[in-house]
């Protein structure tokens, strides 16, 4: 799939979903931000001291991440994102912020900032759409000032799965992203583009498979027993690695931070 259809498929997912988008994540993580505390209490940790500074976040969604930060940090923030439908569900949620926040329709492919125009740049749960990680990664960082900080969360592959199990369950799953990463692979690919690590955090929690179909699936016309499949062909070990039962397994979201270098 080229990268414009590509695109237009992303765009017609988050359209179809910005209505249910912040019950479908509240309901995973338990919480009304969408988020476990753990990977927000990660973000504000890295963007502490960040009040009345410029910082992107690329993938703004719904403002699942933006709205505590602005409650929390009150940063200038810039929010992009390719759906008008899950900007307008940003827009509403903080209205409060108008001063603080600026949203903006556009494509992070071509992302229309100065070079050195950010104080930070989040990414989070947005990194697997791009066709190249390490290109998308070099250009936050020509737009990144000098030791400027950047936030990655994402879904992320467990160490030992050798077989392949996550990959081919999101790609029975979804037919938007192009690929998920190891959190070692991630670490490494950010290191080779213009960051040094600061801090790498993982953490687990518990999804139902109902609820991978309604918050995917669904959405690409995937039947229960096309997932159901996949999930009994999986061997002990992978088993183990997710924590496959008949109806629930557990994920891994990674959350890195790191700071531009020279």
């Amino acid at each position: 799939m080229v990268s414009l259809s590509r695109k237009k498929l992303i765009q017609r997912y988050y359209s179809a979903r910005a209505k249910d988008y912040d019950r479908q994540k509240s309901r995973t993580w338990k919480t009304s931000r969408g988020f476990g505390n753990e990977v927000t209490d990660e973000l504000h940790s890295a963007l502490k001291g960040f009040g009345g500074r410029l910082v992107l976040e690329v993938g703004v969604g719904s403002g699942r991440n933006a709205l505590p930060l602005l409650e929390k940090i009150r940063p200038q923030l810039v929010g992009l994102d390719l759906s008008k439908e899950m900007l307008q569900a940003a827009k509403t949620k903080m209205t409060p912020f108008k001063q603080n926040s600026n949203l903006i329709l556009g494509d992070a492919d071509h992302l229309p900032f100065t070079n050195r125009a950010f104080e930070a740049i989040i990414c989070m749960s947005t990194m697997h759409y791009f066709e190249s990680q390490a290109r998308m990664l070099q250009k936050f960082s020509k737009i990144l000032k000098e030791k400027g900080v950047f936030v990655y969360g994402d879904l992320t592959i467990h160490e030992m799965d050798s077989h392949g199990f996550f990959e081919a369950l999101e790609r029975t799953l979804s037919k938007a992203h192009t690929k998920y990463f190891k959190p070692s692979e991630m670490k490494r690919l950010i290191e080779t583009n213009g960051f040094r690590i600061v801090k790498t955090k993982t953490i687990a929690y518990r999804k139902s498979h109902q609820a991978l179909m309604e918050d995917k699936g669904e959405y690409f016309d995937v039947k229960p027993e096309q997932l159901n499949e996949h999930v009994h062909a999986a061997t002990p070990d992978v088993r183990e690695q997710y924590g496959l039962t008949a109806t629930e397994l557990t994920l891994y979201y990674t959350v890195i931070v790191a700071v531009r270098e020279d």
